[in-house]
């Protein structure tokens, strides 16, 4: 065991690690709920990474200069809320009694905004080591942005806590492989390699050289071969520490359930440990069998180890603050207020009177937004040259420029939206792109970037079945509804040129919550009556009557110009009809009964155009027979020729619409 001094008292390390594994049971039992596993395996690795390594200051949760801890095996978030309760965070032991109950600050998980210490809400596995990745990306990228040889402010280590679960996963690949193209030193994963899921052993799953694998992705790697052993736990995260080409993979060997009766087996990974159990625990570690019974000097020594370690780095940090530039300072503030200090006013930017790709209208928007802030970074998914979300003369993030604000991420969506998350943590506002139909490869992290609030912008091209010949595989059908289902997403679907600076103009005065623009591939002119405020009310009229309100269609994007030529045409044959456009329905919805009232009033007949799944549409229009939708997958063929196949060419529409309201 080894002794650290404090004043000419030791201080018992093992102590303060048996006492966060039996704290961390105790919830456990308590909850009946829970995964004991974890907590008692890898207990040594979280309390040397605390007390020797992670630079945080418990008195100022979101300190800016700290280093970032993600517990990517979110099931192991009793050890975490534990080991944060014992390193003086704002948590009191009663909220460690009342993990996972209801309204806690200890849920389940991990959640971002509830628990002071936790940087990311994990527990979908491989999201959190993805992410990480994102965070590690944003610091390389900060750095090159403030530091300079006479004053380097941001120095930090974005360090992960992974099981093999997490390994398993595809999106880790995916982001390990950006991780060691882009040279990510800073980037630390300490993987819980103890050989056992929730099924049982992993080799029934997993059966690679995992330390190889990474290698092969440019990773440096390090066996700690006993997690029981501090010092050799303590030895690689210094050795990683001084890795300066590599971000690095720790893998070590632990037991799962360590001195459960159960111990390494799926027995003891996700259910809660039986009193006879927990006892023998206490007794082996001599621990008092006493429920959230805790030393008072294991917590002073724990946190005395922490503070000794850290207590100036805030005081460095914000002197070093006051040498920056006033240009700098501005932008170092904005990030520490997590990008709510962006200012787009006077906005340089004019749109073109001319028909022109909605892709390119948008292109140039977030082009005249980026050279208004240096905080706009993110990138695409292979498709820059379709999406048209490059930005010129920004250069390109790689490990020779930092400073570059465009990511290739190459064909990686998933990986893609997770890093996107990690950037907005570290106060960015990040975006990228992709066609719509791939959006189903990025779900598990735009859920998360909801379920966070992050303002993270979705760059959705090619919206539909009027993409023609590419075919069914990337015509979205059903992602658009999927996508406006979802919490705290909002999504916008511009009609023109006017419509897609609406709705980058709200997505840019948003601090909070992500967003996802669908816009369509091909040309279309600036509609006359479209307006760039009206958006921010999520629906208007567009065309209104002209004598009497027969009926009103109601369209989204590139649907809203079909409608407003079968309102032309029926109404040389004596049927007067208002259009809306709905760019954002979400917002629409939350409008007053006044104003919806106003737009489309209750006796009024009312028909849904667009080219995807109806299910959104049902709080509008409360009979399927009046949404003209998609509900089958498309086919490949040129657009004119899949739109009258199936029923959107304009001839088709104008029947169907005359049909339902004669």
């Amino acid at each position: 065991m080894r002794m650290v001094k404090n004043n000419d008292n030791p201080i018992n390390e093992q102590k303060i690690v048996d006492q966060l594994r039996t704290l961390a049971i105790d919830m456990i039992h308590r909850a009946n709920s829970g995964h004991p596993g974890i907590a008692l395996g890898i207990a040594p690795t979280i309390y040397t990474l605390f007390a020797n390594h992670l630079n945080i200051v418990p008195t100022n949760k979101n300190f800016y200069n700290r280093d970032r801890f993600i517990l990517s095996a979110g099931h192991a978030s009793s050890l975490l809320y534990a080991t944060l309760y014992l390193a003086g965070l704002e948590i009191e032991l009663e909220d460690l009694m009342n993990f996972r109950q209801i309204d806690s600050i200890t849920p389940g998980h991990p959640e971002y905004g509830v628990t002071p210490g936790v940087d990311m809400s994990t527990g979908p596995l491989g999201q959190g080591f993805a992410s990480a990745v994102g965070i590690a990306m944003a610091e390389a990228h900060t750095e090159a942005l403030l530091n300079d040889s006479k004053n380097e402010i941001i120095d930090y280590y974005t360090y992960v806590l992974a099981s093999d679960g997490d390994i398993m996963e595809g999106v880790v690949h995916e982001a390990a492989s950006l991780a060691g193209i882009h040279k990510l030193n800073k980037l630390i994963v300490l993987y819980d390699s103890n050989n056992i899921s929730l099924d049982g052993k992993t080799n029934l799953s997993l059966n690679e050289n995992v330390r190889a694998s990474f290698e092969s992705l440019g990773w440096n790697t390090i066996l700690v071969s006993d997690g029981e052993d501090l010092l050799q736990i303590n030895q690689a995260i210094e050795d990683a520490k001084k890795e300066t080409e590599r971000p690095t993979l720790i893998e070590i060997k632990t037991t799962i359930g360590k001195y459960s009766k159960f111990q390494g087996t799926s027995m003891v990974h996700g259910k809660p440990l039986d009193l006879e159990d927990i006892t023998n625990i206490k007794n082996q570690l001599n621990i008092r069998d006493i429920p959230f019974s805790i030393s008072s000097d294991v917590m002073e020594d724990f946190q005395f180890l922490i503070n000794e370690r850290t207590e100036n780095i805030e005081k460095i940090f914000n002197e070093q603050k006051e040498q920056l530039s006033e240009e700098k300072q501005t932008i170092l503030s904005s990030l520490m207020l997590n990008n709510k200090r962006i200012s787009f006013a006077n906005l340089d930017f004019s749109l073109k009177e001319e028909k022109e790709a909605l892709r390119d209208t948008a292109g140039n928007i977030l082009n005249a937004y980026a050279n208004k802030s240096p905080l706009l970074f993110g990138g695409s998914a292979d498709l820059f040259s379709s999406c048209k979300n490059y930005l010129k003369d920004q250069g390109d993030f790689s490990s020779n420029n930092y400073l570059g604000r465009n990511i290739y991420f190459g064909v990686r969506e998933h990986a893609m939206a997770a890093i996107m998350n990690g950037i907005a943590l570290v106060g960015y506002r990040p975006y990228c792109s992709t066609f719509l139909a791939f959006s189903d490869y990025m779900k598990p992290a735009i859920r998360l970037s909801a379920l966070m609030k992050l303002p993270v912008i979705y760059i959705f091209t090619h919206d539909s079945i009027a993409i023609g010949e590419d075919g069914p595989t990337h015509q979205a059908i059903e992602q658009i509804t999927s996508l406006r289902m979802t919490p705290n997403l909002e999504v916008f679907k511009p009609a023109d040129a006017n419509e897609v600076l609406g709705s980058y103009k709200i997505i840019m005065e948003k601090e909070e919550n992500p967003a996802a623009i669908c816009i369509s591939k091909n040309e279309l002119p600036v509609l006359e009556n479209t307006s760039i405020n009206e958006v921010s009310k999520g629906g208007y009229i567009v065309k209104k009557e002209q004598r009497h309100l027969d009926g009103i269609l109601i369209a989204a994007g590139e649907e809203v110009h079909y409608a407003i030529e079968v309102a032309n045409n029926l109404f040389t044959k004596g049927l007067d009809l208002r259009v809306v456009s709905m760019p954002n329905l979400q917002r629409f919805l939350k409008q007053y009964k006044e104003y919806k009232e106003e737009i489309l009033p209750v006796e009024k007949r009312k028909i849904v155009i667009e080219m995807a799944s109806s299910y959104n549409w049902n709080k509008i229009v409360f009979n399927d027979k009046y949404i003209i939708s998609q509900e089958s997958f498309g086919t490949s063929g040129k657009k004119e020729d899949v739109l009258k196949k199936y029923g959107f060419d304009l001839e088709s529409l104008e029947e169907k619409v005359e049909n339902l309201l004669s």
